[in-house]
């Protein structure tokens, strides 16, 4: 079937981070060794809950200065939770721009409010993208059937019709197990092999 929609991860395949600039930040000011401190800060029993909207950062951040004896306003626990988020894109702008003039554009990511707000304000990468369907927003976390059944419904078009992108394998699984195709990103050169593999069309200079 023709490739009607096209989905993208967000964190990893549009955008780079590193969770050490932020972690340099908050360790800094809690008063737990660095490993103890990471420990709480991707305990699966809140950040799953956080990424899934079922508790907000403000709720987290309590979290963080009780058990983790974090030291740091709200205001700036915003600041520095964002700090992980590299300048650059990951995919050019120009494809991006490109893929949307002959498809429909989804971002489907694992995110929290916090780190939505911070990259609507500081880049322009939601500009390309038709709807945003993000773990926070639906209530459901990728590998999870839930996250991709709401990117299929945003789509518009039967699930063997989309392309999803992702970096990880047990994401890009998940997609296929709903009838998604996918394709692991892990350089733009292979990505526009794989969209051209599936026949989506991509133009200009980035032939």
């Amino acid at each position: 079937m023709t490739i009607k929609a096209l989905l993208f991860d967000l964190g990893k395949v549009v955008i780079d981070f590193n969770f050490d600039l932020g972690m340099e930040r908050l360790v800094g000011r809690c008063g737990l060794p660095p490993d103890q401190f990471k420990q709480i800060l991707f305990d699966k029993a809140w950040i799953r809950p956080y990424e899934r909207g079922e508790i907000t950062t403000e709720e987290y951040h309590r979290y963080l200065c009780e058990a983790g004896q974090l030291r740091m306003e709200l205001a700036e626990f915003h600041q520095s939770w964002s700090s992980v988020f590299l300048p650059d894109l990951l995919v050019p702008e120009k494809l991006l721009a490109d893929l949307r003039q002959h498809y429909p554009m989804i971002l489907v990511s694992n995110t929290n409010e916090s780190h939505a707000a911070y990259i609507s304000q500081n880049y322009n990468v939601f500009d390309y993208f038709d709807a945003k369907i993000f773990s926070h927003l639906v209530g459901s976390l990728k590998p999870d059937r839930e996250i991709y059944e709401a990117a299929i419904a945003a789509a518009g078009h039967p699930a063997d019709s989309l392309l999803f992108i992702d970096d990880r394998e047990e994401n890009i699984l998940g997609a296929e197990m709903v009838g998604i195709r996918a394709h692991q990103f892990t350089t733009v050169p292979r990505l526009i092999e794989a969209l051209r593999s599936h026949g989506v069309e991509v133009h200009g200079s980035l032939r």
